[in-house]
């Protein structure tokens, strides 16, 4: 080990290291608090400043400019919505957490694809997956622990008080980006390239998966689980050989029974049909009522701009009764919505066609096809622009697997050659 910690310090140029170390470390920080992440990412940006020349990285850029210019348009949306919002300061504060959108693209993409490990990555996801869980569980054994009866205490693992919000409460997260985090990283376990040597270790393998799939459950999020089975079953059907069958039977065994046990995310889906297979998923019905009040207001085209979008939903909380909604505040919990409501059907489209050149960029290969799902189901369900973890998440692997899925090598003669490359080249001469 040491003499591989060696070896990569002395055949890599030292702006390099603390470029990639930067970026295991955003990755790692994910599921953990904001505060941390958001240190890691202007380390991110930072480190890249220091390492990339700059007639290279707007080569980079350059090859890129389609992607950019959609993700550029995506941004412009919130600074739009201030010409004819009338709460400016809630459109201002949603400029500044969008910002990221433009922000990290820009840092990868201007980047040849040879300067990201995808394995290391993946492996530094999982590492901040593993610490995060470590450090909620060790929060429930100190709960049940310091309890006056234990053995009583211990019962209530599987119930309400240890899940969902309360599981994450040292982490101050939402349990449904955290599970879109575990879900990216379970199914790059089972499926990607970069793990197969990994998966021929069967009980290490399955330890793992199992551990957090558990964790998984334990956060509550439908759309997790969901999403879990969704790229299972079509990897399932894309395959169709034995070890896929047994693996997406076996998953869904695991999930119904921890479904079970876990109380609360059992009732979950539960509110979603009724025995007459009526929708009761209040998402739903609020959903409904939002568009019919933005229809009311004849702002459907261009939306009522995002700092006036909490008025338009308090409005529609109020006609349709959902009194806790009301009282919690809720946005829409629809990226799509959200973007209907502040920009209108032009910012709807526009979403959707960031989403669409995803798909012609990567042809859905590997973990793209994973990530796309993953983020599909999660627009449908949460706002995840709402949150600075959302625009972190959906940047950084935005830009990543548009541009680990480029079919051209951007670093094509010796005189572009970036410092990691030319410490490469010299030892070869």
């Amino acid at each position: 080990m040491i003499k591989g910690i060696r070896n990569y310090l002395t055949s890599k140029a030292y702006n390099f290291i603390f470029f990639e170390l930067s970026v295991y470390l955003f990755v790692a920080t994910l599921p953990l608090t904001l505060n941390i992440n958001t240190i890691t990412l202007w380390l991110l940006i930072v480190s890249s400043m220091l390492f990339l020349p700059w007639k290279e990285r707007l080569h980079n850029l350059k090859a890129n400019k389609r992607v950019l210019f959609y993700l550029g348009l995506l941004y412009s949306l919130y600074w739009i919505g201030l010409i004819y919002t009338q709460n400016i300061s809630d459109s201002l504060r949603d400029v500044e957490r969008t910002l990221a959108l433009l922000l990290i693209p820009l840092v990868i993409l201007s980047h040849p694809k040879e300067h990201f490990n995808l394995k290391r990555i993946l492996i530094s996801l999982g590492v901040g997956l593993g610490i995060a869980m470590i450090i909620c569980w060790s929060v429930i054994a100190y709960s049940i622990s310091s309890n006056a009866t234990p053995w009583v205490q211990a019962g209530y693992f599987f119930k309400w008080i240890y899940t969902s919000w309360n599981l994450l409460l040292p982490l101050d997260g939402h349990p449904s980006y955290f599970a879109v985090l575990l879900v990216l990283f379970i199914t790059s376990l089972m499926k990607s390239e970069v793990f197969s040597a990994f998966r021929k270790k069967r009980l290490v393998f399955i330890a793992t998966l199992l551990l957090f799939i558990l964790f998984l459950v334990e956060t509550g999020s439908r759309i997790g689980v969901i999403a879990l089975v969704i790229i299972v079953t079509f990897q399932t059907i894309r395959y169709m050989n034995r070890i896929w069958i047994v693996s997406s039977i076996l998953l869904l065994i695991s999930l119904v029974l921890l479904s079970l046990q876990f109380d609360y995310l059992g009732s979950k889906f539960d509110l979603i049909l009724d025995s007459q297979g009526n929708i009761n998923f209040e998402r739903y019905h609020r959903w409904t009522n939002i568009i019919e009040t933005l229809d009311d207001k004849d702002s459907m085209f261009l939306g009522v701009g995002s700092g006036d979008s909490q008025e338009l939903y308090d409005t529609a909380y109020i006609n349709g009764k959902f009194y806790k909604a009301l009282e919690l505040n809720y946005n829409a919990h629809n990226q799509f919505i959200e973007f209907l409501v502040g920009n209108g059907i032009v910012g709807l489209f526009i979403f959707s066609w960031v989403l669409y050149i995803f798909i012609r960029r990567t042809k859905l290969k590997g973990d793209a096809l994973s990530f796309f799902i993953i983020i599909t189901l999660f627009s449908f369900s949460e706002s995840i622009f709402g949150r600075a973890q959302g625009v972190f998440l959906f940047s950084f692997f935005y830009a990543l697997f548009i541009l680990l899925n480029s079919k051209k090598n951007r670093v094509l003669t010796k005189k572009r050659l970036s410092p990691v490359l030319e410490i490469s080249s010299n030892k070869k001469s």
